[in-house]
């Protein structure tokens, strides 16, 4: 457990924590937070803004932190049944903020809980179509003039960091896989997916449509993964649905700079591992983002 000291003094202010210091213009706020993974996430609803952009024409709904304008920005991408909300991706927003980084979490078409579920039907889903949301994230960022596009980074977990690889965006100057496959076989060699009237069917029951394994095969990740930039690959050791080969063929294809970490017993969502992970990401971040901009 860390504590930070937050004083954010009127006109220029500076930021202080045990990290770095730097300098930024807000108004006058002394917050003192006691951060543990999800802990200061409550301190972040004033500072995050509920964010509205289109994605073949549907409505995609996100959430923007932002400690300043200017700041670097991390984009998270969610799992494939997962969603912006879940606890794994508020206690990275929470803990990048604290760090000084901007962070845009969206929910991919047809994903989402309540009334900030995106448009669009889940059964459509398939890389393509996830890179053209994530894309469409980009172009919504450019749009807003607040983080600085020349330090972008990228996180995606299991299905989501198939999305950062396959895209190959040269916006992107550093990023970091959760638990990601480098391919995931048909339902007649899979343990988990199972083909039902021409739907491929998921443990949960959802379905999808069987052009998402025809869309998939068209993307080779360890040829594109080699187009990467920077890039942290982490792993569970215990991981259930994705065997841990698959962080090993993707840090081997990779190109430098690189770096594995296989976390050990930590399951595929890292639900009691985050500790761990957390501190993974922002080292990670710092050396390929702050120490390209205004934190030195």
């Amino acid at each position: 457990m860390q504590n930070f000291i937050l004083l954010l003094n009127f006109n220029f202010g500076e930021l202080t924590s045990d990290i770095y210091s730097a300098k930024i213009g807000l108004s006058c706020l002394k917050v003192k937070m006691n951060v543990n993974v999800l802990q200061g996430f409550r301190c972040l609803e004033n500072v995050m803004e509920s964010v509205r952009f289109y994605s073949r024409g549907k409505k995609i709904f996100g959430n923007l932190h932002l400690p300043f304008e200017g700041a670097a920005c991390i984009i998270t991408l969610h799992g494939l049944e997962s969603h912006k909300d879940s606890n794994k991706w508020l206690a990275v927003a929470s803990r990048l903020y604290m760090e000084g980084f901007a962070c845009l979490r969206f929910n991919f078409r047809g994903c989402g809980v309540g009334l900030e579920k995106s448009e669009g039907d889940f059964e459509d889903t398939c890389l393509t179509a996830r890179i053209e949301d994530y894309r469409a994230a980009l172009r919504f960022l450019e749009g807003t003039g607040k983080v600085d596009l020349e330090r972008l980074g990228v996180i995606g977990s299991s299905f989501g960091a198939m999305v950062a690889i396959a895209a190959g965006e040269k916006r992107i100057k550093a990023m970091v896989t959760l638990a990601s496959p480098y391919k995931i076989p048909w339902p007649t060699h899979s343990k988990i997916l199972r083909e039902e009237d021409g739907y491929i069917m998921l443990p949960s029951g959802r379905r999808l449509k069987k052009s998402f394994i025809e869309d998939l095969e068209s993307y080779d990740l360890l040829r594109l993964v080699k187009n990467a930039p920077p890039i942290l690959i982490i792993h569970g050791g215990s991981d259930e649905l994705v065997p841990v080969e698959h962080a090993y063929r993707l840090y081997e294809a990779a190109c430098e700079p690189k770096r594995i970490e296989i976390v050990e017993n930590a399951d595929h969502t890292f639900s009691k591992s985050l500790d761990k992970v957390l501190p993974l990401i922002v080292e990670w971040f710092k050396k390929f983002l702050v120490a390209r901009g205004c934190f030195q």
